[in-house]
């Protein structure tokens, strides 16, 4: 089948075999890749577990491939590199495998767009060749990646009870990327994301019995001239958010800081992080150590005013959203079913998220400013989890992120954290 593709612009990648994705990921594998690897005949002195040894029940009559005590996926070797590929070639992989770190959701009846996951730490960094050069390669992934049911390729709902076509759904998807990563002005990234919200906000009070084209790009053109006079000037002039929904919002981060892998299990790393959960919403004292590199430092360091590159910040902050909404990362398909005001924002408190991370990775190291690298290890973080994690389609997760919306929250929070 062939498909229209449509890329991200600003984005690089190339595999530097890392290892992670082996590592922080189960690998699900339909009844035809499982005997496709029973087949291969893998042995113990390959350095793997013989037959059926080399899977796991995944719940629901289906299987995932293995993991060792450490975590890492049976078939990593010792350089990082996937023995399946290395003995029998890439379209030898699970499809999972093959896909990652890309992402495929639809645009249209028959088109699709193509994100990717920072949680690559390469795609975190755009290192690599850009994807305007990998177009044929992600085309073949992309076939691999094609909804099977048809109600999957219409268009997601605007708000909870607003449904659009493609055409208006994507031009609504534009001018928020437009507004985002495109600025007629140069305000800063936290006070454009707080203007967008703006427009989020109006959008999921709106009906469109009759606002469709035409009169739909005339409704956005009045709304983002709005935005600036509705809400702030500039993020700063923003009052604090209220110490409730920094508990709330605590509470989200905790969520996102987690980087458990399949080594993690049992009781006491459950109750480890029942109690982890109860210190964010205090906010008291010292964080708990939720990951390499997001160690023990007082809360109160990661509430202070941040030094550091602002500009490099914004740039890379700007390249993820624009990665999220190019591809309809951030929605839909492309995130738990969300419908696409919700989807929006649920990315903009992304940016307080990532910017307290960012701080926290730098506290860590004992270090006041932060750094590019800070923000890409907050973005792989936070990556882990939003499009795929089971945990961010749970209804006390989207509440939270609903309240936060609804109390008008969110904007307060980007400009608390873009100090």
């Amino acid at each position: 089948m062939s498909l229209p593709l449509s890329l991200p612009t600003l984005q690089n990648w190339s595999c530097h075999s890392c290892g992670n994705c082996c590592r922080h990921h189960q690998i699900l594998v339909s009844d035809a890749e499982r005997q496709r690897i029973l087949d291969q005949k893998w042995t113990v002195a390959d350095g793997v577990p013989e037959g059926n040894l080399a899977f796991a029940k995944a719940g629901g009559g289906r299987y995932r491939l293995a993991h060792r005590a450490d975590g890492a996926c049976v078939f990593l070797d010792e350089r990082n590199r996937c023995r399946i590929h290395a003995k029998f070639g890439e379209a030898a992989k699970p499809s999972a495998c093959r896909i990652y770190p890309f992402a495929f959701h639809p645009t249209g009846e028959r088109s699709m767009a193509v994100a990717i996951r920072f949680d690559c730490p390469s795609a975190a960094a755009s290192h690599g060749a850009p994807l305007s050069e990998q177009r044929r390669e992600l085309q073949a992934l992309r076939d691999l990646a094609v909804p099977e049911r048809d109600d999957a390729w219409k268009a997601p709902r605007i708000s909870a009870g607003q449904q659009l076509d493609w055409p208006d759904t994507l031009q609504i998807v534009r001018r928020f990327r437009q507004m985002i990563c495109q600025p007629d002005n140069d305000a800063r990234l936290a006070t454009r994301l707080i203007h967008a919200l703006f427009v989020a906000g109006m959008l999921g009070r709106a009906t469109f019995d009759k606002v469709r084209g035409e009169r739909l790009e005339e409704l956005l053109d009045t709304l983002a001239t709005c935005a600036p006079h509705e809400t702030v000037a500039a993020s700063e002039n923003l009052p604090p958010p209220s110490s409730l929904a920094l508990a709330q919002f605590r509470l989200t981060v905790a969520q996102y800081a987690v980087r458990d892998t399949l080594a993690d299990t049992g009781l006491f790393y459950r109750i480890g992080k029942a109690l982890a959960g109860l210190r964010f919403t205090r906010g008291k004292g010292e964080t708990p150590e939720m990951q390499p590199g997001l160690g023990r430092v007082p809360f109160s360091d990661l509430e202070r005013p941040a030094t550091g590159n602002a500009p490099e910040i914004d740039v890379l902050l700007e390249r993820y959203f624009d990665v999220k909404l190019t591809g309809m990362g951030f929605c839909g398909l492309g995130c738990h079913g969300l419908n696409v005001v919700e989807g929006f924002q649920n990315l903009a408190l992304l940016y307080p998220v990532a910017m307290y991370l960012g701080r926290w990775f730098a506290r860590t190291r004992n270090i006041d400013a932060i750094a590019g690298s800070d923000v890409r290890n907050a973005l792989s973080a936070i990556d882990h989890h939003h499009e795929r994690s089971p945990l961010m389609a749970w209804g006390n997760f989207r509440n939270r992120v609903k309240w936060l919306a609804e109390k008008e929250e969110i904007g307060k929070l980007i400009g608390w954290y873009a100090r």
